[in-house]
């Protein structure tokens, strides 16, 4: 369904669930997947990205990439494909083909393609009642501007901090279903938070990273409210350890003391207090799904069919009006993360959030490094994207310890 001022389209797509499962996970295995243990990228499957374009949108496939901002309304596979990676036109891709082929080419260097990330600025709405809500929510009214938070202090060996005589993670889970230590080896530097802080001015964001940033120490904060945006760089823990252990959608922390357990869970995000116009949670996976029995843990009724709940629907819950989550790892190298965070804060005072995140990925999509969606396309807008990015009427941040009109397609 194609809905526009004055006027609503509808056709049947020509792809079933199960073809549009298959082929959403033909795509998903080019951009990031694990093997042997390590993480891998390999040459995208364009072809299969322009097939899948027409087969969803085929009566409106011209329409589409004229869509200044799009509201997309995703089911099925979709949910787990950010829509701005899709191929419109055959523009590029014989060449492209022809480079992965060619032992002496740059199989990578997709600089040329139709991407519906070039014209279009995405927003995804879990359901048109949210993005109404969201579009209708009141500004938040937050005094100052930015807070990050992340860069957790890494475990040494195998044994977690003080776990052992609690009884689990999260109020008694079985022992069996306990995170790895190793979750809390790798950290993510704080190098983009310090990057999107600075894009706006030190005075204007403050930092709370390293030991200060725990999760005994995030819930104890009584200002969370007073920040406009709140962006978390730290590992997202959406699946489960095993399969036989129930999804407890987290954020990894530092461990603190008393109860301390490195983890930001689904129902402790939800009973936060904040105000922000705009999560940003740059890790590991935070679009994925919670657990039916940690939404209602949070006092909701349902969830866990949705890969856009889990860490999303918490900081919604929390006061969120719009979250910008990741649909895989968020890359380091070419340093493409940091350089689109500090794209988006690098934006001019009320530009939306669509256009200043729309203009950070063209640059990183017109490198040839980083031109392969891997490095841009995976970070997705849920909610109101039309909304503006920075505000002018906001105040500077004492640092804490430790330093458009929309359419929509359905």
């Amino acid at each position: 369904m194609l809905v526009e001022p004055g006027s609503a389209q509808l056709w049947r797509s020509d792809i079933s669930a199960a073809g549009l499962d298959a082929a959403v996970d033909t795509i998903r295995s080019t951009i990031s997947i694990v093997e042997n243990g390590r993480r891998v990228t390999y040459p995208f499957d364009a072809a299969t990205a322009y097939k899948l374009y027409g087969q969803l949108f085929g009566p409106v496939a011209a329409r589409l990439p004229t869509v200044p901002h799009l509201i997309f309304e995703p089911d099925g596979g979709m949910l787990r494909l950010p829509i701005n990676l899709l191929v419109t036109a055959d523009t590029g891709l014989a060449a492209y083909e022809q480079r992965v082929l060619d032992p002496d080419a740059d199989p990578f260097d997709m600089r040329q393609i139709a991407w519906l990330g070039r014209t279009t600025r995405p927003s995804t709405a879990v359901s048109t009642l949210g993005f109404r809500n969201a579009r209708q929510a009141a500004p938040s009214k937050a005094a100052n501007q930015y807070f990050g938070l992340g860069e957790n202090l890494p475990v040494d060996g195998k044994l977690l901090p003080s776990l052992g005589t609690r009884g689990g993670v999260a109020g008694g889970v079985d022992g069996d279903c306990l995170w790895d230590a190793s979750q809390w080896a790798r950290p993510i530097s704080a190098d983009e938070l310090v990057t999107a802080r600075d894009a706006m001015g030190r005075a204007a964001g403050a930092l709370l990273t390293g030991g200060a940033f725990t999760d005994t120490a995030v819930k104890n904060r009584g200002d969370l409210g007073d920040y406009r945006i709140i962006h978390f760089a730290t590992h997202g823990l959406v699946t489960a350890p095993r399969p036989a252990c129930p999804a407890r959608p987290a954020l990894v922390t530092s461990f603190g003391g008393g109860d301390s357990d490195g983890l930001l869970t689904f129902q402790e995000i939800f009973d936060l207090k904040i105000d922000a116009d705009l999560v940003i949670l740059s890790a590991c996976d935070t679009a994925g799904a919670a657990s039916v029995s940690a939404t209602r843990e949070a006092g909701l009724a349902s969830g866990g069919g949705n890969a856009l709940d889990g860490l999303v629907r918490s900081f919604i819950g929390a006061g969120g009006r719009s979250v910008i989550a990741s649909h895989w790892p968020a890359p380091d190298d070419f340093d493409a993360t940091k350089r689109l965070i500090g794209g988006l804060f690098a934006a001019n005072e009320g530009v939306s959030v669509a256009d200043a995140l729309w203009g950070t990925q063209m640059r990183l999509m017109d490198d040839q490094q980083t031109s392969h969606p891997y490095y841009w396309a995976g970070f997705a807008i849920i909610g109101d994207g039309g909304q503006p990015l920075l505000h002018g009427n906001t105040t500077t941040a004492a640092a804490p310890a430790g330093e458009t009109a929309g359419r929509a397609a359905r």
